[in-house]
C-alpha cells in the first residue's frame, strides 16, 4: 500500500497543482441562459417519453384478458353442450323407459326387460344368462324391478354390454375346456404311469404274499432263539427248525436271500405292499447284526477292565433279542394281512419309506429319474426362488 501511494503521491500532487494554477472559466450570459432553457425543458421531454416506456406492459395485459375471456367464454359453450347432452340422454332414457314398462307402473321387471330388448334389437335369439346378468347389475337395490332412477342405459349401451357378457363367457368357456383338456392329460399319464408301478390296493395273494419276505430275518434270528426253543415239539416248531435246515444247507443263503430280496423290491410291477415288506425284511435282518455285535464286544471290553458277564446273561439276551424279533415280526405280518403297510417300526420303517420308489420318480415313458435330477427339475420349476416351496412335494 506505501508503494502504491509512493508512486501515486507525486501524480496527485501534479494534479491538484495544475488545477489550483488553472485560471478560472467565465461564461457570459448567453450561454449560462441557454443552459438554464435545455434543463428546464428535461422533465417535459421525460414526461413524453414516459408512455412509450410502459405500452409494452399494457399490451400484454390486454392480450392476457382477452384470452381469459376467450377460456370463459369456451367453458360456458363447452356446458351449454353438455347440458344439452344430458337433457337429450335423459329424454331418451326416459323414453325407452316407458317403451319397456308395459303396464306403465313405474317400475322395469326382468321379463319387461327381455321383452324389450327383443323388440328393439328385433331379434327372438337373446343370451338370458347375459342379459340376467345385465339386470343384476342395473338393480342397484336387488330388489328384482327397476325404477327410473336404476334405468341408466340406453338400448345400444345395454346391447353392447350383453355382447361383452356373451364374449366373456366364450372366453371362460374356452379356458375351463383348455382347463379340462389339461387335467384329463395329468390324468392319463398318471394312469400311464400306475400301468407300470403298481401302488393299488393289494388282493388277498399279495397279502399273503408280501408276509413271505419276514422268513428271511426269522431265519437268521433262530440263532438267538435257541435257549427258548430247546425241548420244544410242536408242529410249528419244527416246521421252522426243517426250513432253517434248508436254509443253512444253501451255500452262502444269507447273501443270495438278501440280493434277491433286493432285486424284487426294486421290480414296480409288484404291489406296493409286496415291495414295501421285501424292503423292511431287509432291514429288520440288517437290524439284528447289532445284538450279535454288542454281544461281541462285551465279551472281549469287559474283561480286560476286570469285570465278566454273569453265565447266564448270553441266555436272557439272547431270549430278549429273540422275543423282540417275535414281537415286530407278529406286528408286520398282522399289519401285511389285513392290507396295511407295517410302518410303525421306528427307524427302519423310515429308512424303508425313503427308498420306496413313487410316481414322481418315474417320467411318462416309465424311466426311474434319479433325485437329484427331480431336485434339479423342480428347482428350475420354481424359477430358482424358493418357489412352489421347494418344488414338488416328494412323496416318499
Amino acid at each position: 500500500m506505501k508503494i502504491i501511494l509512493a508512486f501515486l503521491a507525486p501524480a496527485l500532487s501534479l494534479g491538484f497543482t495544475s488545477y489550483i494554477s488553472r485560471p478560472p472559466v467565465r461564461y457570459s450570459a448567453g450561454v449560462v441562459r441557454q443552459g438554464i432553457k435545455k434543463s428546464s425543458n428535461f422533465p417535459r421531454r421525460l414526461n413524453q417519453q414516459r408512455p412509450i416506456l410502459f405500452s409494452g406492459i399494457s399490451d400484454e395485459e390486454s392480450e392476457v384478458e382477452a384470452i381469459l375471456a376467450q377460456a370463459k367464454k369456451l367453458r360456458a359453450e363447452a356446458a351449454s353442450i353438455e347440458a344439452a347432452f344430458a337433457a337429450e340422454k335423459a329424454t331418451k332414457l326416459a323414453t325407452a323407459f316407458s317403451q319397456f314398462d308395459s303396464n306403465s307402473d313405474g317400475l322395469i321387471t326382468y321379463s319387461e326387460l327381455i321383452t324389450g330388448l327383443k323388440k328393439n334389437l328385433k331379434t327372438e335369439d337373446l343370451d338370458e344368462t347375459a342379459v340376467r346378468r345385465l339386470f343384476g347389475e342395473l338393480d342397484s337395490d336387488g330388489n328384482n324391478v327397476l325404477d327410473v332412477e336404476e334405468f341408466k342405459m340406453g338400448v345400444s349401451e345395454m346391447a353392447t354390454r350383453i355382447d361383452s357378457y356373451i364374449r366373456e363367457e366364450k372366453q371362460a368357456k374356452i379356458e375351463a375346456e383348455k382347463e379340462a383338456k389339461l387335467a384329463k392329460e395329468k390324468a392319463d399319464k398318471a394312469l400311464q404311469k400306475l400301468e407300470f408301478l403298481n401302488d393299488k390296493p393289494p388282493n388277498q395273494t399279495e397279502k399273503v404274499l408280501s408276509v413271505l419276505p419276514y422268513l428271511f430275518p426269522l431265519m437268521d434270528g433262530l440263532q438267538y432263539g435257541r435257549f427258548l426253543l430247546q425241548g420244544e415239539d410242536n408242529i410249528i416248531i419244527n416246521a421252522i427248525a426243517l426250513v432253517y435246515i434248508v436254509y443253512r444247507q444253501i451255500p452262502f443263503s444269507g447273501f443270495v436271500a438278501f440280493f434277491a430280496l433286493n432285486f424284487l423290491a426294486g421290480n414296480p410291477k409288484l404291489n406296493r405292499l409286496v415291495r414295501w415288506n421285501l424292503q423292511q425284511a431287509i432291514f429288520v435282518d440288517i437290524a439284528l447284526i447289532f445284538p450279535g455285535l454288542l454281544q461281541g464286544l462285551a465279551k472281549f471290553a469287559l474283561p480286560a477292565v476286570g469285570l465278566s458277564l454273569p453265565a447266564s446273561f448270553t441266555e436272557t439276551f439272547d431270549d430278549v433279542t429273540f422275543v423282540a424279533l417275535l414281537g415286530v415280526l407278529g406286528y408286520c405280518a398282522v399289519s401285511s394281512l389285513l392290507g396295511r403297510e407295517p410302518g410303525g417300526i421306528p427307524f427302519v420303517s423310515k429308512a424303508v419309506g425313503d427308498r420306496m420308489p413313487t410316481i414322481d420318480m418315474f417320467d411318462d415313458e416309465g424311466r426311474f429319474i434319479p433325485r437329484q435330477m427331480r431336485e434339479k427339475d423342480d428347482e428350475e420349476g420354481g424359477g430358482g426362488s424358493g418357489g412352489d416351496a421347494g418344488g414338488k412335494d416328494e412323496k416318499k
